[in-house]
């Protein structure tokens, strides 16, 4: 099937020149963005932009959408978008991908072989904007990340709640410790290399652990937030003090016998000593291959939870 699928300057394949958004824009090719908004709170810089038109009134599935075409002699072509994104050879070059693609039915994209970045897709329906300060913006329901197939279909030994509870530890510390220390800023608009991390930290705004200085643009910690960072120091500390001079098999049957999590008795250690603050070494130490170099899709993902599992497990 052929039809007209090529770069065009992001303005230009957006149409964000108009004064207000056209309702029946069904434009389609793909453009480089330096940075592009979801929403007004989003920020994604350093994006491949593909823009798709989905058919009016197509079929509800519940993981993809069905594209429309127009085709060279006049027709109408029709793809699932699943195949669609497979079939195309994209630059490797970005840090994100954008898919400015209506999604009436809400279904949760699946991209086999999908790049190892974050890649970004509606709920609902989207409307691109041009702001009057020139900044481009992508408006729908709600956004969701789309990560390596290969990374979601595999179970990780953890449950999600319990990942988003050692996430939220990871980024307590980090806010906590001085720049010098290793520590880190992380604003209230995040890069989108820093998008998976969104779910986190809104999580412990809602616990009350972190609160947003509006002044500076910045997640800061709450004195609560640094009570209960105290306590997981404690926690920790008290680990390694008992289990230091232990051999792994015997820390994990006694953890066992005492009801306790090893999982995360080995999270807390590794946070506590410092194994990992630096995540790219943390993987290049371990000799994992390929290293995945964007920490927070590391740090979010599976893998990192499969690789301290493996501690666990005796040889």
């Amino acid at each position: 099937m052929r039809f007209d699928f090529k770069q065009r300057p992001l303005v230009e394949l957006l149409e964000t020149d108009r004064e207000e958004p056209d309702p029946d824009f069904a434009g389609v090719g793909w453009a480089r963005a330096d940075e592009i908004w979801l929403g007004r709170r989003r920020r994604v810089t350093n994006a491949l932009v593909i823009a798709l038109h989905a058919v009016d009134d197509g079929p509800v599935l519940d993981d993809d959408v069905m594209l429309q075409f127009a085709l060279p002699d006049g027709g109408v072509g029709q793809l699932l978008a699943s195949e669609f994104l497979a079939s195309q050879a994209w630059p490797h070059d970005v840090c994100a991908i954008v898919l400015c693609l209506c999604n009436p039915h809400r279904a949760h994209l699946t991209w086999p072989d999908a790049p190892a970045v974050p890649i970004h897709y509606a709920i609902g329906n989207v409307v691109a904007w041009g702001d009057p300060d020139g900044r481009v913006r992508l408006e729908a329901d709600s956004w969701r990340t789309l990560r390596d197939v290969a990374i979601e279909v595999a179970q990780p030994p953890i449950s999600d709640e319990e990942k988003q509870a050692y996430i939220g530890m990871w980024l307590l510390k980090k806010l906590d410790l001085k720049p010098e220390d290793g520590g880190m800023t992380l604003p209230i608009v995040l890069p989108s290399e820093l998008g998976t991390l969104e779910e986190t930290l809104h999580q412990l705004a809602v616990d009350g652990l972190v609160e947003l200085n509006t002044k500076k643009e910045r997640y800061e910690l709450t004195k609560q937030g640094i009570a209960y960072l105290g306590e997981l120091i404690d926690e920790a500390s008290d680990l390694v003090d008992e289990f230091d001079d232990e051999e792994m098999p015997e820390v994990v049957a006694e953890l066992k016998r005492r009801n306790l999590d090893p999982m995360r008795a080995r999270f807390l250690w590794g946070w506590y000593e410092g194994e990992l603050d630096d995540l790219v070494r943390f993987q290049e130490q371990r000799g994992v291959r390929p290293v995945e170099r964007m920490w927070a899709f590391y740090l979010t993902g599976n893998e990192l939870w499969r690789e301290l599992a493996r501690d666990l497990v005796p040889e």
